[in-house]
């Protein structure tokens, strides 16, 4: 009998009868990893010194790195779970001061320089460039040559704080250039401009909940505040629009506003919260010029997977004026226009040290109540969730194709981890346990591999595990390398030497 398991592993490698086992540790990452929650220990040491996918880069140019994620940069958290090391340093993000002074509507605090961030990933002909270097002034960042299949590139066009007069002009634009994009309002405005709400929804434009009126102090005040907030807000989109929608934006933003029990909650209502890692910079202040917005894009980073952030409230006419050439620049990028869903993964700031609010914790009865309404609209038929799905993974040896379905794969922090048995057996070779030992011997391409498990027997007889390895690391086992990938939220392709 063969059965392949799941467990931490100690690597040798037997090639023209010589036996070399690994002299460093493997980093954390790319350890054998269990799927199914065998229990088995986590030693690993492989024979060389281990990167993750590309040299020099995660899983993608937006994977996390060493050093932490900076604030001002979005990270992927579908399961709000915490995963981001909050010991890690965090730099600090100046802040807003969260209204205009002489407007009517609301500022997002300044977060920052725009950054690449999420699960955009950068072509293997890029992957010495600095994950820090934006483009220059007035000119265009890189891109892969159009010749090249594999971008995959997407654009989330998104407009906080309306509706407002400026919608219209907003929608005529979008629907001349023929792209759609995300309106997360405001349930004031709604009320104001039902008919504006209607239309965006009726000319296919997605539409999220961004509070009922923007206050700072109310919303972060008390989570109680902001649950009551959404719910109004749910409602007033219900009555004017006729759809209920489970895209959330935090007025501005996340980071430093939200703490872990603010995403729990939310999350266990179905609402997903969407940040951005592109900021056109249209609310720093009153009346930023159309120019200078203009400016603010192109010196922002670029990405396989883009959300934009805009306004269209009062007081950003600017914004309206310069609409149709960020249309445009993104368009000769070769950017795809999208409308966020259920099924795109949250994109969000990383969860700062310390919150800038003083408050206690969610209070279960704010959870709570908040969770009930959730539920309420899903029985009642009026609210249909989609939970998202990690898209397939597809990888590429010359004219040979595997195709792991989202359950057959991990992606974690950058380092995609897959079957060791699918793998080898797809690539013409051999992998085998012996069930006394405990020991898994990997043969192909003249080599021979030996995966040690730590802890052996499986302290269930029966159980029938697969065994999951880091892709790069292992490939470099057997003398092969990842020559290009793309990894966004809706595309994950990877292509190894023939």
């Amino acid at each position: 009998m063969r059965r392949v398991v799941t467990a931490s592993i100690c690597a040798a490698v037997l090639w023209f009868g010589v036996m070399e086992f690994g002299g460093g540790l493997l980093h954390q990452e790319e350890n054998a990893l269990d799927r199914h929650q065998s229990g088995y220990s986590e030693t690993v040491s492989l024979e060389y010194e281990t990167r993750p996918l590309l040299s020099g880069s995660g899983e993608g140019a937006d994977a996390a790195s060493e050093d932490g994620l900076h604030p001002e940069k979005a990270v992927y958290r579908p399961d709000y779970d915490g995963a981001i090391d909050s010991s890690k340093e965090t730099p600090t993000v100046q802040q807003g001061t969260g209204e205009n002074a002489n407007t009517d509507e609301k500022a997002e605090p300044e977060t920052g320089a725009a950054g690449v961030v999420g699960k955009g990933a950068k072509s293997a002909k890029q992957e010495d460039a600095s994950s820090e270097t934006k483009s220059e002034p007035n000119a265009k960042p890189e891109t892969k040559a159009a010749s090249e299949p594999k971008s995959g590139k997407v654009l989330y066009l998104t407009f906080d704080d309306g509706p407002s007069r400026y919608t219209p002009e907003v929608l005529d634009i979008l629907k001349r250039e023929g792209v759609k994009a995300t309106f997360f309002v405001l349930g004031e405005h709604v009320e104001q401009y039902p008919e504006i709400a209607k239309r965006i929804v009726e000319e296919g434009h997605a539409i999220g909940n961004h509070t009922y009126n923007h206050v700072y102090e109310k919303l972060y005040g008390s989570f109680g505040d902001f649950a009551s907030q959404i719910m109004r807000t749910d409602d007033a989109i219900y009555e004017a629009a006729g759809v209920r929608t489970t895209l959330v934006r935090a007025p501005g933003g996340t980071y430093a506003n939200f703490d872990k029990g603010y995403f729990d909650a939310l999350e266990a209502a179905g609402y997903r919260v969407h940040d951005w890692n592109v900021d056109s910079g249209d609310s720093k202040r009153r009346g930023v010029p159309a120019a200078e917005i203009m400016s603010n894009i192109k010196e922002s980073r670029i990405a396989d997977t883009l959300n934009v952030l805009l306004h269209d409230g009062v007081g950003h006419e600017e914004s309206v004026k310069a609409l149709p050439q960020i249309i445009r620049y993104y368009k000769e990028l070769g950017y795809s226009f999208e409308v966020l869903s259920d099924e795109v993964k949250p994109m969000q700031f990383q969860l700062a040290d310390r919150p800038k609010w003083s408050r206690g914790a969610v209070r279960d009865k704010d959870r709570e109540m908040l969770v009930s309404f959730g539920k309420q609209l899903d029985a009642s038929g009026e609210r249909n969730l989609s939970p998202y799905r990690e898209p397939a993974l597809i990888i590429h040896r010359g004219e040979e194709t595997l195709v792991l379905e989202s359950d057959q794969y991990e992606l974690i922090r950058g380092v995609i981890h897959v079957p060791l048995l699918t793998l080898t057996e797809w690539m013409g070779g051999e992998a085998e346990l012996d069930e006394e030992s405990g020991v898994i011997e990997a043969f192909m391409l003249g080599k021979r591999v030996f995966w040690m498990t730590d802890t052996w027997p499986p302290k269930e007889e029966d159980e029938s595990l697969m065994m999951d390895v880091p892709l790069r690391a292992t490939l470099s086992e057997f003398g092969l390398d990842i020559t290009d990938y793309v990894i966004t939220s809706e595309r994950r392709e990877v292509w190894i030497e023939e």
